[in-house]
């Protein structure tokens, strides 16, 4: 008996525990501002406003999904952002816009986007830097994604240093192997 009124005041005084401690949240290394981005782009590259007719968007994720909640109301883009079959059925006589995710690094980022008027699409990677004021538009040029041509695809010819396919060397058997040689119990023909 106790032992039992021993160990219910062990497990008593074990369950009263404090508050856990507040931890102040960690300032974050690195902000991406992803419709600041893409409001200089618009603004500075396309010339967007808000009185242009109404333009479809698409955002691009690239390698990941990509969603960044910009109104592009407060922005004072004209545009309505579009995901999905249903999104490109609803908006087929529009105009279109395209921002692909920015990639950041030391400089600022750069931005894959196009415009399509019609049937005529324009592709840009543009270059966007974080000064004083905010972001602004630093370069914006073709895309060399689409400019440059793709490498040749190797070839058997490229797997030698001269060109010239290897020549077999003969009597010689892998060091670790073991070649049996014939059965012993087999009768000789």
């Amino acid at each position: 008996m106790k032992k039992l009124v021993l160990a219910a005041a062990v497990l008593a005084v074990v369950g009263c525990e404090s508050a856990p401690e507040e931890v102040p949240p960690k300032e974050a290394l690195f902000v991406t501002e992803d419709c600041a981005l893409l409001n200089a782009i618009g603004r500075d590259q396309y010339k967007l406003s808000a009185d242009d007719p109404q333009m479809s968007v698409r955002l691009n994720g690239e390698d990941a999904p990509w969603r960044p909640t910009c109104d592009w109301k407060s922005l004072g883009f004209n545009l309505v952002e579009i995901a999905g079959p249903e999104g490109e059925s609803a908006t087929a006589g529009m105009n279109r816009i395209t921002f692909s995710r920015p990639r950041y690094d030391d400089e600022g980022a750069q931005v894959r986007t196009s415009i399509t008027n019609g049937d005529a699409t324009t592709s840009a990677l543009c270059r966007v830097v974080r000064g004083d004021a905010g972001w602004t538009l630093d370069s914006c040029g073709p895309d060399p994604k689409l400019t440059r041509p793709r490498p040749a695809a190797p070839t058997p010819a490229d797997q030698t240093p001269d060109g010239r396919p290897p020549v077999p060397l003969t009597d010689v058997s892998p060091r670790d192997a073991v070649i049996p040689d014939a059965d012993p119990g087999q009768r000789p023909n």
